[in-house]
């Protein structure tokens, strides 16, 4: 059975304590591919470090809810702070169509041109909270990827598992996520953008453990998947989600039995560039 995955570690540059846990578990680990923020402060520097990682594939991790646009006075994407708005009221924003989808188009082609102009050669998209899945959001994405020759788009398109085996808030999350991804593919294949097979993830972050990431391994279909990753280290300075699921996520991607495990199970590890 053919089997090729891409551990892709989200989030790189929400802070430094991740950013650096995702470089070693890059050095150290399996994770092959990472997403960055186009709003981090901390972008210059982290272009510095990947020119000396150029095995680790990285791609844009669009973004409407965490710090600030980059689009100069947008009417609909930011508060009266000029800050985005928190993933639960940008979410109702867009079911209501009350984040304009121009303003969407044009901050996601900002983001992707900083990302270039500081050096780094885009692999895919994705976004935070999987943002880009909303009603018309992926239409904006399609449309920044095209301008910007990018070929390649997650899809997080994950089973929803029986209830009760993951906690209420993952599972409700994954039921939600069932019927935007199904528009948000048709998007996606009309425009002939690629995506992985399969894609896992989202049901590990509600607590992962080494078993657990390896049993999903094992049981992964033929194919190739995404599963998403959040690794990060506990430093002075860091957000509070940078906690000890993060720093449990470092030691299991770093840990030597996970790559023999994925040796022994057959799989290929790959980043978004063979896909």
């Amino acid at each position: 059975m053919n089997r090729r995955v891409i551990i892709n570690a989200d989030e790189m540059g929400i802070d430094e304590p991740r950013s650096h846990g995702i470089l070693e578990a890059h050095e150290k680990g399996v994770v092959t591919s990472a997403s960055i923020m186009a709003n981090s402060p901390h972008l210059e520097l982290l272009a510095g470090l990947l020119r000396a990682h150029s095995g680790l594939g990285v791609g844009v991790h669009l973004n409407l809810t965490e710090g600030s646009p980059i689009l100069s006075h947008p009417h609909t994407l930011a508060d009266r702070q000029g800050r985005f708005f928190e993933k639960a009221e940008a979410r109702r924003r867009l079911m209501e169509g009350r984040l304009d989808l121009e303003e969407i188009r044009s901050e996601f082609d900002l983001q992707i041109r900083r990302v270039k102009d500081a050096g780094i050669e885009p692999t895919h998209l994705d976004s935070l909270h999987h943002i880009h899945v909303y009603p018309g959001v992926m239409t904006a994405l399609c449309w920044a990827a095209r301008r910007h020759g990018i070929e390649k788009v997650r899809l997080p398109r994950e089973p929803v598992p029986s209830p009760g085996s993951v906690p209420s808030q993952i599972y409700w999350e994954l039921v939600r996520y069932q019927g935007l991804v199904s528009k948000a593919s048709d998007v996606l294949f009309a425009e002939g953008l690629k995506t992985s097979d399969h894609f896992r993830g989202i049901a590990l972050s509600g607590g992962i453990h080494s078993d657990r990431f390896l049993d999903v391994l094992a049981k992964l279909p033929e194919g190739t998947t995404e599963v998403m990753v959040r690794p990060g280290k506990r430093e002075p300075g860091g957000k509070s989600f940078v906690s000890e699921d993060r720093e449990r996520e470092l030691r299991i991607l770093t840990d030597p039995e996970t790559r023999s495990a994925i040796s022994k199970y057959g799989i290929e590890l790959i980043s978004y560039r063979k896909l």
